[in-house]
């Protein structure tokens, strides 16, 4: 219930930003090329992961414990918030390598990612580096720790590592995971990318499933490659002008919504299913996925201007949630407020959550449109809401 109220007061809060900031709604007014259903999925997916560290940082504040989000559906949002991240990743540029004929611009593709992930990124390291100066005792800062701070400054494309006793994704929820995986596929693509015509894509998911099993062996896990494989999937299929039209329609949402519902429903016990983000988990939601990919629009949710706008912000939304929810609570804790009714938690949550997004709102404005509008304006000659949501005409980290 916790969960559902502070979507519902995020969802209302973008509903605000959308009619009365003249900046956005005039963004969201030009939709371009973009694919709208998209827009609005990866701005739930932001949320979702959102409310699931919500869930972690409230069991965090009474247990401390960090881990379980007390709830079932709960427990699922974060992984399903992700592999659709990734999906939206792997279709959206596997479309744009099919539109190009298989042959991919390496500098006009890294230089646009560099324009998209590094300005954010940078200013939550700042954030996150300032509050760890006040939460710790700062001999992180010791000059033995230099690698691991310097692995700070990769923009995600290296994993993490404690700088000394300090563990810095305390601080973020640890979200900066996915763009390792994320940077990953940006420098693998255009080496790819000749794969892209025709429908080769099918044997490259055969190899890629035979390499996660054979990951597993060695305990390697690979899955993470599976959930672009998915998203790179539809922009082949798709091509299926009856499949395509199908999917579109007003049944084809409600028949996704419920074969993903029926297909969590059946997976949910088992162990593995909702402990990690499973293969399992990533075709449960591929209906879903595959109908929104089509541009269905599932009853004009996806396309409402209040989702739209999450989809904007939601770079920022998924970057930031965790440094506020963590910082907040920090504070609870540290007055010895760890007594709290459970929906005290979730009062304290959802007006941080308020508070989050019309932060992320700003964030999105001054910190990364006009990268956005720059790296756009030199690859293409209209601007829209943000490269990534263009790419839409392939993908968002």
């Amino acid at each position: 219930m916790g969960g559902s109220l502070m979507m519902g007061a995020v969802i209302a809060t973008a509903a605000g930003i959308a009619r009365y900031s003249k900046f956005y709604r005039r963004e969201l007014a030009e939709s371009g090329n973009r694919e709208l259903a998209l827009d609005g999925l990866r701005g739930m997916a932001a949320l979702m992961v959102a409310v699931y560290h919500a869930a972690l940082s409230s069991t965090w504040l009474a247990t401390g414990v960090w881990g379980d989000a007390r709830n079932p559906i709960l427990q699922l949002f974060g992984p399903l918030g992700v592999i659709i991240f990734f999906m939206l990743t792997g279709h959206l540029f596997w479309g744009k390598a099919r539109a190009a004929n298989g042959k991919m611009n390496i500098v006009k593709l890294w230089r646009g990612r560099l324009f998209r992930i590094a300005p954010l990124y940078l200013f939550s390291l700042l954030v996150i580096l300032l509050v760890a100066a006040t939460a710790t005792d700062t001999r992180w800062l010791a000059l033995e720790n230099w690698k691991p701070l310097l692995r700070l400054l990769s923009l995600g494309a290296l994993i993490w590592q404690n700088a000394g006793q300090t563990d810095f994704t305390v601080f973020n929820a640890g979200v900066t995971w996915t763009l390792h995986y994320e940077w990953a596929f940006y420098l693998m693509l255009p080496f790819i990318a000749w794969l892209a015509p025709g429908r080769k894509i099918f044997g490259l998911a055969i190899i890629a499933y035979m390499l996660v099993w054979v990951g597993r062996w060695h305990e390697i896990n690979l899955q993470a490659g599976m959930y672009f494989i998915f998203g790179m999937l539809c922009p082949v299929l798709l091509e299926d002008s009856t499949l395509h039209s199908r999917f579109r329609r007003p049944i084809a949402a409600g028949l996704a919504l419920s074969a993903t519902a029926l297909l969590l429903w059946v997976l949910a016990g088992r162990d593995s299913f909702v402990s990690e983000h499973s293969i399992s988990l990533a075709g449960a939601v591929f209906p879903l996925f595959f109908a929104a990919a089509a541009g269905n629009r599932f009853f004009n949710f996806l396309t409402h201007p209040a989702i739209r706008c999450l989809g904007a912000i939601s770079f920022s939304l998924y970057l930031l949630h965790g440094i506020i929810f963590r910082l907040v609570f920090h504070i609870l804790k540290m007055n010895g407020l760890t007594s709290l009714t459970q929906w005290d938690h979730w009062f304290i949550l959802i007006a941080t959550a308020i508070a989050t997004t019309l932060l992320c709102a700003a964030t999105y404005r001054w910190i990364e449109f006009p990268f956005l509008s720059k790296s756009h304006k030199k690859s293409q000659p209209a601007a829209g809401l943000c490269p990534e949501t263009d790419l839409k005409k392939s993908r968002n980290g």
